[in-house]
This record gives structure tokens, C-alpha cells and sequence, in this order.
């Protein structure tokens, strides 16, 4: 079973308080250098036919119940990364896992701290995620990582810009113009419908197109099924409705 690699592999910050076939409870004790407060909360991991979860023990005692934003899902489990808790098979998987966990726990300091979620940390939620991993690993293919980042960010960028057309061939449309990217040949611009890159650069458009789409689908949703903005970050597609989260420990971390 996944959870007896997990209790097996119990790091030095996690106070186990009871355990069970299926469930493991502890508290998180995280120091922090350079800090007056380390990282506290009470901790609940459970396996589920075979696939690792992981919450508060208390939902909304420290972290808000829910918080796509601070990837606390709607059913108020945590997402330490995407499928993080799934072929956790050997001692290995587990270390692994319980460093995603502690990574999970200092992002979320930076959280209540910056009200912002690290932009190099995020993962776009629901069905957006896999096609936002795609579009990374497209533009790294591009070499423009930086870019994207700075895409997540707020910047304007080319591959993100809606005017930006493919033909029902799949290819760049206006294919006379330059290429987005920038590629030159001997020192002149190169046409979108030559340049040799074509289909990293379509594979990008095409994947950041879908994160939009699926992640704005994602948030309707959220709407539909009633969630409220929790009021500790900031750019949430919830804030319009009334916040719901008044933990004390979340004010003074």
C-alpha cells in the first residue's frame, strides 16, 4: 500500500499522532531561517484506493477550507502537484512525496505573506494544468521560458495574443509575416510559413490557448457550484462574492 511507503519514510518535521490502515495523522513542525515563526499545522494523509491525499485535519483551521489559487482544492484537499499522490510504489516515490509536502506548506508562508502565488510554482487548475505543462515544455523547445513566466506574470506576450490565428490546415496564419518567435536567416526575418520551428510554435499557441479556455471553464464552474473568494489573495476570479475564511492563524503567520 502507498501509505505504508509514506510511514516508512516519515521526515523529522512530522509528529505522527495516530496512524491506521488507511489514514495517517500528524503535525507539521517546519522551521524557517530567517524567521521568527516556523511552519505549525495539524496534518491528515490518507490513502484512497490506492492514491495518496492529503489535507488539514481541521479544514479551514489554518488554510483556508478552499483556495484554487492557493491550490487547496474544492474538496479541501491539497494539490502538492499534479498527481502527486498517485504510483507512490517504493520508498523513493514516498521521499519524494513528502518533499512535495513541505514545499506545498512554504509555498503557502509566501502565500499569506505576498498574497501571490510564485508564478514559476504554478499549475493551472482542473483540465487547464496538462495543456499549461504542454505550452512550458513547448516554450522551452523555443527557448523562451523566460517569456512564459513572464506571461504568468501579467506580461503581454505574442503567443498569448488572441489575434494570433492558425489556418484550418493547422498552420500559422498569414504566413508572409515574420515569425512570431523572431528567427532570423542571414540577418533577415524568416516567414512564418518557412520558418523550421513551425510546429513548436503552433504547439505552443495552440496549448496556452486551451490553458485559457479550460482555466476560465474551471472558474465558472467554481461560481456554479457556489465557492466564494476565501479573501487572502490577491487577482482571484472569485473575489466578487463574499469572503468565507477568518482563521487567526492565516493574519499573523
Amino acid at each position: 500500500m502507498a501509505l505504508e511507503h509514506l510511514v516508512a519514510t516519515v521526515p523529522e518535521w512530522f509528529k505522527v499522532s495516530s496512524e491506521g490502515a488507511t489514514e495517517l495523522l500528524g503535525s507539521v513542525d517546519i522551521e524557517l531561517d530567517n524567521a521568527v515563526r516556523g511552519i505549525r499545522a495539524d496534518i491528515r494523509v490518507q490513502e484512497l484506493e490506492g492514491v495518496i491525499y492529503v489535507q488539514e485535519q481541521v479544514p479551514g483551521t489554518r488554510y483556508p477550507r478552499t483556495c484554487h489559487q492557493r491550490h487547496i482544492q474544492s474538496d479541501e484537499k491539497f494539490c502538492i502537484g499534479l498527481k502527486a499522490g498517485n504510483g507512490i510504489a517504493s520508498a523513493d516515490h514516498a521521499v519524494v512525496w513528502w518533499g512535495l509536502l513541505k514545499h506545498f506548506l512554504e509555498l503557502q508562508r509566501v502565500a499569506e505573506r505576498t498574497r501571490r502565488w510564485p508564478p514559476q510554482q504554478e499549475m493551472a487548475h482542473g483540465d487547464a494544468g496538462p495543456h499549461q505543462r504542454a505550452a512550458m515544455e513547448a516554450a522551452a523547445e523555443l527557448g523562451i521560458s523566460d517569456q512564459y513566466m513572464r506571461m504568468l506574470e501579467g506580461a503581454d506576450t505574442w503567443f498569448g495574443d488572441t489575434s494570433l490565428k492558425l489556418t484550418s490546415k493547422g498552420r500559422l496564419a498569414h504566413g508572409w509575416l515574420p515569425c512570431p518567435v523572431g528567427c532570423r536567416k542571414n540577418g533577415k526575418p524568416v516567414a512564418r510559413s518557412s520558418c523550421s520551428r513551425q510546429a513548436v510554435v503552433i504547439r505552443l499557441i495552440r496549448e496556452e490557448k486551451l490553458r485559457r479556455e479550460k482555466a476560465s471553464v474551471f472558474n465558472t464552474d467554481a461560481k456554479r457550484w457556489g465557492e466564494k473568494c476565501c479573501g487572502t489573495m490577491l487577482g482571484c476570479a472569485l473575489a466578487e462574492g463574499p469572503t468565507s475564511f477568518t482563521s487567526t492563524a492565516n493574519s499573523n503567520p
